[in-house]
């Protein structure tokens, strides 16, 4: 392989790591971490909310010291705001690894 292959590819390889980077970085930078407990909710990040039902609250409760949780237990359903806003960043994220593969083989095809 010569300098007019591997210039390219690694300024592509460049690019994808940095947009990837980007990515993450947006995705993490709008975090809120809410240090107020509440008492029926388990789970409560920005893009997912679990709000377990009695049996599952109680259940949590009463095994929560033994550091055991039975997952077959516990159901979790998303709601539909939380699904639609994990769908569209799955999109979003699809379209720029596609356009970094359109750039990478634009870039080796020089």
């Amino acid at each position: 392989m010569n300098a007019k292959n591997l210039l390219p590819l690694t300024a592509a390889a460049v690019f994808a790591l940095c947009a990837g980077a980007m990515v993450v970085s947006a995705t993490h930078a709008d975090n809120n971490h809410n240090a107020v407990a509440q008492a029926a909710r388990i789970v409560d990040l920005p893009t997912v909310t679990v709000s377990p039902d009695a049996a599952d609250l109680a259940h949590y409760n009463t095994y929560k010291d033994a550091k055991i949780v039975d997952l077959a237990t516990i159901t979790v359903t998303p709601a539909a705001e939380d699904l639609a806003q994990f769908v569209a960043q799955q999109a979003v994220m699809q379209q720029i690894a596609v356009q970094a593969g359109v750039l990478a083989g634009q870039l080796a095809s020089r």
